[in-house]
């Protein structure tokens, strides 16, 4: 399954681009724009995602500084 994001101020490209999606027997979904933050924050934090270990200390030390 591939997804598609579009991104539109106007109402009337929305509705066009639903229509058109659901005549050609595709799902369409709008989600809000916190929906679309929590993607975006998703996808930034796998996209630099380590593997190691950080001690709650050092990340709370960090942050104060």
């Amino acid at each position: 399954m591939t997804t598609l994001i579009i991104e539109s101020s106007d109402p009337k490209n929305v509705k066009l681009l639903t229509e058109l999606a659901k005549k050609l027997g595709d799902r369409v979904k709008s989600i809000s724009a916190t929906e679309t933050e929590d993607l975006l924050l998703g996808d930034l934090m796998n996209s630099v995602k380590t593997g190691e270990y950080v001690d709650k200390a050092d990340v709370m030390k960090a942050l104060r500084s």
